[in-house]
């Protein structure tokens, strides 16, 4: 039992693959379990880290996994969305603003871990700001927004919606997205101006 919120944290991996796997089929039905998957991912986000703490199941490696996982969740995620054009549709501006947040994400996730890891090496976990953690919200929801999109195109083509409707859904997506990514490089920048001097003078706070 105690092993159970690594578990959930570890799953999130797993739900990327498949995730990544079926966002390029095109069978009736799919992409309602795309969207459906990226819930579940979401809400295990919260759900191992409620187990943990209700448990007493808290650990430093529990915390860094659960970092890593959230972040290689999103990126790739991210990544399926922009290759698939679900993210830009083909407008060249925002394709290539696509590629500019992701770039940086990764780059601002992979700094904010090194923080980390060089922190727990002394002893220190460094938890998440709540910025990161607004961040986080912003791009979860906005990988979930952007999946439903499909369905209502593909699934309820049957339903004859509004060709706006989907429009209206794609946008607010786009719109969380840039709104996830202009949180992830301030957090980032904050992030990395409040611990790294601390680190170099060998002590963390």
């Amino acid at each position: 039992m105690k092993h159970l919120p690594n578990i959930i944290t570890m799953s999130r991996l797993v739900f990327l693959v498949v995730i990544a796997v079926l966002a390029f089929q095109d069978w009736t039905g799919c992409a309602t379990l795309v969207f459906f998957l990226c819930l579940a991912a979401s809400i295990s986000d919260w759900l191992d880290g409620y187990i943990a703490r209700r448990c007493g199941y808290v650990t430093n490696f529990g915390k860094l996994m659960d970092a890593i996982a959230d972040k290689l969740m999103v990126v790739g995620l991210f990544f399926v969305l922009i290759v698939n054009g679900l993210l830009h549709d083909n407008i060249g501006w925002l394709k290539t603003t696509a590629w500019v947040i992701l770039w940086a994400t990764i780059l601002r996730d992979l700094v904010i871990t090194g923080i980390r890891m060089i922190a727990a090496r002394k002893g220190v976990v460094l938890a998440a700001d709540k910025m990161g953690k607004r961040k986080t919200i912003w791009q979860s929801t906005s990988i979930c927004v952007l999946f439903f999109v499909p369905i209502i195109d593909k699934d309820l083509a049957f339903l004859h919606l509004p060709a706006y409707l989907s429009d209206f859904v794609w946008v607010n997506g786009v719109l969380y997205y840039l709104l996830g990514g202009a949180l992830a490089i301030s957090s980032g920048v904050l992030y990395v101006v409040r611990y790294l001097p601390h680190l170099k003078g060998g002590k963390a706070r």
